[in-house]
């Protein structure tokens, strides 16, 4: 090799060097980049996670039939959503460590637990309201985790530092981070039945009049039973929800209150199968579209259904044996006719439960409360904004 040529490549070597040196911040930087935010785009994805299950969790708890006694009950709300939602955050862990989300028992707006209402009609649109003037309406649950020195601590960056080792002084080894999410608890009125899922109706072949379902949803009848979820037993004594007797009240002559829901079969046998096991999908797809719903043509939107004569002491084994049952009721607001030729103009579902039942002697009667009730076959009809009654309850993450 030539003296000549051996210049040139020693030249060559050195620029290579000088450039490589050059670059070489650079090139440390975007692999800094690269595995950080890698390490961040993880810790976000799973504290979203933990916000998701913790605002669900606390949502659910916010819904339950207890709000019908007292929807405005701010202490149980805000317990029971702190709860539910603490505990399902915290069963999720973000890079390896337990979530943490602190109690908020006084609902301040910064909280990592906040409970508050937000417009069913435009939840993600509206802002969540978490004055007390909205506690008899408040419907969700906003959880926000964070990493922070009070949250298991930040997010350790392994290589951003390495900005400051390489003179740019811009290094830091740690990243504070948070995640929110917001389930809203939607209150759907029932608008009717459905034969689609193949299922047993809820539906109680007994009417109740609207003025008398009013007065129970008012809370100016009486409340003198007692239903235990735990148990499913009822006893005498209070528990914040309003009793009505469904049956015999404001019937039409020669007819208590029981109607014939997708029969024509007006036989004691008929009844008793109905309240017991429910209305059969095959009952109910004798209905335009195999859908027991009123019809929004007529004002106010309204069905009617026929009346069956009288009422035997042949059904008490039926209503006893679902005695702390959740059923829907049809509500009428007029009826006409006798015996086998009533008819009832139902012009709206409600959810109950049974809680007693007497069918020997005088006063014959069927007791029920305002319930929560899990039907599959039931379907959705408007949203409702307050908890005074409880039709379909869903809950979904809206934020």
């Amino acid at each position: 090799m030539t003296a000549k040529r051996l210049r040139y490549l020693v030249r060559d070597r050195g620029n290579i060097a000088i450039i490589t040196a050059l670059l070489m911040p650079v090139m440390l930087g975007f692999a800094a980049l690269t595995v950080d935010t890698g390490i961040l785009e993880v810790a976000l994805a799973q504290m979203g996670t933990a916000a998701d299950a913790g605002a669900l969790a606390g949502a659910m708890q916010i819904a339950g039939e207890w709000r019908i006694a007292n929807p405005s009950n701010t202490t149980r709300i805000f317990t029971n959503a702190d709860l539910s939602a603490q505990a399902l955050a915290e069963a999720n862990s973000i890079l390896g460590s337990a979530a943490v989300v602190d109690s908020n028992s006084q609902n301040a707006t910064t909280g990592d637990v906040v409970v508050g209402y937000l417009d069913p009609t435009n939840p993600s649109g509206s802002t969540l309201q978490t004055s007390s003037t909205y506690a008899s309406y408040y419907n969700s649950v906003q959880v926000t985790i964070h990493r922070d020195t009070t949250h298991t601590g930040p997010v350790p960056l392994f290589f951003a530092n390495i900005f400051s080792m390489v003179g740019s002084g811009a290094g830091f080894s740690s990243a504070n981070l948070a995640a929110s999410a917001t389930a809203t608890a939607y209150n759907y009125q029932i608008a009717g039945a459905s034969s689609a899922s193949g299922q047993n109706s809820s539906m109680l072949p007994i009417v109740l009049d609207q003025s008398t379902y009013n007065s129970m949803i008012a809370r100016s009848t009486s409340d003198a039973y007692s239903y235990d979820p735990t148990t499913g037993a009822v006893s005498s004594g209070s528990d914040g929800l309003y009793e009505s007797s469904i049956f015999p009240v404001g019937t039409s002559p020669g007819n208590w209150g029981t109607v014939k829901i997708g029969v024509s079969n007006n036989s004691t046998c008929t009844l008793a199968a109905q309240i017991q096991y429910g209305v059969t999908a095959a009952e109910l797809a004798t209905y335009p579209g195999g859908v027991l719903q009123l019809d929004n043509a007529n004002t106010p939107p309204s069905i009617q259904l026929g009346g069956n004569p009288g009422i035997s002491a042949g059904i008490a084994s039926a209503v006893n044996s679902v005695i702390g049952k959740a059923v829907t009721i049809p509500i009428y607001n007029s009826s006409g006719g006798n015996g086998n030729n009533a008819w009832y103009n139902v012009v709206q579902f409600a959810a109950v439960r049974i809680m007693d039942s007497n069918f020997r002697g005088n006063p014959k009667y069927i007791v029920v409360q305002p319930a929560v009730v899990n039907d599959t076959t039931l379907v959705k009809g408007s949203v409702q904004s307050g908890w005074s009654q409880i039709g379909i309850l869903e809950v979904h993450l809206t934020r």
